[in-house]
């Protein structure tokens, strides 16, 4: 509770001439939470730190799980968003220390939280685009390469599988 204290009392500091920088504030808040195990940065520039990763993470998992309900349960994308988001949701819930779950998932919560973020902003996109819908007929270009003697073979017309 003192580092958020000191946070905004550092500013007010100099006017009141008691002679303590900001910067040395700031330091001295950033030692405390430190010495208490709080995390005081991601080590990543643009990405603060979220006092309650854990708890905002599950609301942005939570959100993503709802936001895709959108996308037809037939479709490929909705079932691999589903798996990953109910795996780590459940991970979230589970009693382990925020340490292990970063190291489960191989990033930092707050680094999750953005791809969170970054996934509902791409879900009403993928309703809008449809890609599960092919349509009749549709051919994909399929590149073939082989390498005889030197030479090597063109595109050519593959239908797609139905």
């Amino acid at each position: 509770m003192r580092a958020p204290l000191l946070r905004v009392m550092a500013p007010l500091l100099p006017s009141l001439g008691l002679g303590a920088q900001p910067a040395s504030v700031a330091a001295a808040a950033a030692a405390s939470a430190a010495a208490r195990g709080v995390k005081t940065t991601t080590g990543i520039v643009g990405l603060p730190v979220v006092e309650d990763a854990r708890n905002e993470l599950k609301r942005q998992l939570q959100a993503v799980l709802d936001a895709v309900a959108v996308i037809p349960e037939t479709a490929e994308y909705r079932r691999a968003v589903e798996k990953t988001v109910r795996f780590k949701l459940a991970a979230v819930e589970g009693d382990q220390p925020d340490e292990a779950l970063e190291e489960l998932f191989s990033r930092q919560l707050e680094e999750e939280i953005k791809m969170c973020k970054e996934e509902l902003g791409l879900i009403p996109k993928m309703a809008e685009w449809k890609p599960w819908e092919v349509p009749e007929g549709h051919t994909i270009p399929m590149m073939e390469e082989q390498y005889a003697e030197g030479t090597e073979r063109g595109a050519k017309q593959v239908p797609t599988p139905q």
